[in-house]
């Protein structure tokens, strides 16, 4: 995290760091803060910061800042005040409590979020490592199989991945999970079954061997996750119907459950979607394809959804193929996010929040189906980031925003 101290023009950067010396070594060293001092007689040449780099966090040292402050906090992010809670540490000495309650009630005059961060040292610590406790993206994700062919702008760099936020992409042989689906015991694979069975609604096109063989793919596919140490995992799943005549759709949707993040069909994009959505929202998410639009509604569906996420489940065959396991999931109506980060660079993306109205079903659709009260057109139909998109229970578009401000993403907006 980077903390921005500000202190008057009758006090130095010694003074500073001499006064707030055991604060600003437990700042650096357990919170892993990096901090750089501004002076006020620097207010008439100091531009207002970028989005990109304004920092986590402002220490207010002394009073008398508050232009300063007031010219960093410029009219080039006013505008997007409200995406971002500005918090001001303020121990008392030097006045610089009155000084951050100055800049707080300038901040609320503004429409943004602030808040003062004050007491101990200790008791200043302990806050900011609970308020800024970063969202690790660190892990392993398996890439089982090439994306998708239908799949052209879905690919994300992987030098991004391992450099900007510590995940390892680990390409799987689809030949492996293939000889694991087939060598799986049908023992094991018939009490995930019967599991299944006992806990679905009802059970519609899938006969009790199809319902084995899902299960077989989804063990075999834990297993794999289980010794590669993977974190997350998607698959060119068509593959899989074509070679076993069974589908990853069960596997998928418990697979989430147990919280290894699991996408479809190799879209990279999406699976990080979903990760983020796991590891900052603490949910599992629903990968959908956008399906019918209206001026007042958007309505999107797929064949695997997280039977967390669900009020019940019925269990039905793939839509495509007509073969093997699918999930129709039947959701509770009440308020999601829906959500894609994308681009290969992982520099856009796209959020906004809606109710579910209905969870219709149409033989014309994949099985879960869900319409929210929203207009998706503009976007969609003009600015698409890809196909996929993700819809995750709850209100989280804030909480994305502000990721995405640090990381550098650009929102793309509905219009």
């Amino acid at each position: 995290m980077k903390i921005l101290i500000l202190r008057s023009s009758f006090q130095t950067d010694d003074f500073v760091r001499n006064e707030y010396a055991d604060l600003i070594l437990r700042l650096e060293n357990e919170c892993q803060a990096e901090i750089d001092i501004i002076g006020d007689e620097m207010v008439e040449t100091c531009h207002g910061a970028s989005l990109q780099t304004l920092p986590d966090c402002f220490m207010i040292a002394t009073g008398g800042v508050e232009n300063l402050f007031k010219r960093i906090w410029s009219v080039e992010t006013q505008g997007f005040a409200s995406l971002q809670t500005v918090t001001l540490i303020a121990d008392g000495r030097n006045n610089s409590l009155a000084a951050a309650l100055e800049i707080l009630t300038y901040l609320g005059n503004h429409g943004a979020e602030g808040r003062i961060v004050h007491g101990t040292n200790e008791e200043i610590i302990s806050a900011v490592v609970k308020t800024f406790q970063e969202t690790s993206l660190q892990g392993r994700i398996g890439l089982f199989g090439q994306p998708s062919d239908w799949l052209i702008a879905s690919g994300v760099d992987r030098d991004v991945l391992h450099q900007r936020y510590g995940i390892e992409v680990i390409d799987m042989d689809l030949q492996r999970l293939v000889d694991d689906i087939k060598t799986t015991p049908q023992i094991e694979a018939v009490k995930v079954a019967q599991a299944m069975v006992k806990r679905a609604k009802g059970i519609v096109e899938p006969s009790d061997a199809d319902m084995v063989e899902a299960a077989k793919a989804y063990l075999a596919i834990k297993k794999i996750c289980q010794e590669e140490y993977l974190d997350a995992m998607t698959i060119r799943c068509f593959d899989i119907v074509k070679a076993c005549g069974t589908t990853s759709c069960l596997a998928l949707a418990l697979l989430n459950d147990e919280g290894i993040v699991a996408g479809c069909e190799g879209d990279m994009q999406t699976l990080m979607s979903m990760f983020l959505a796991k590891r900052l929202c603490g949910e599992a998410a629903f990968m959908a394809n956008p399906s019918q639009l209206t001026d007042d509604s958007s309505m999107l569906a797929h064949c695997t959804i997280p039977l967390t996420m669900c009020d019940e489940t019925i269990v039905r065959s793939h839509f495509e193929s007509s073969i093997g396991v699918a999930i129709q999931g039947l959701l509770p109506l009440t308020d999601y996010t829906l959500f894609k980060w994308g681009g290969p660079q992982l520099d856009r993306y796209f959020v906004t929040e809606a109710k579910a109205v209905e969870t219709p079903y149409s033989n014309h659709f994949c099985r879960t189906q869900i319409t929210f009260n929203v207009n998706l057109k503009p976007y969609l139909l003009q600015h698409s980031i890809g196909n996929h998109h993700v819809i995750i229970r709850g209100r989280h578009a804030d909480q994305i925003r502000q990721f995405m401000l640090k990381n550098g993403a650009s929102e793309i907006v509905s219009e």
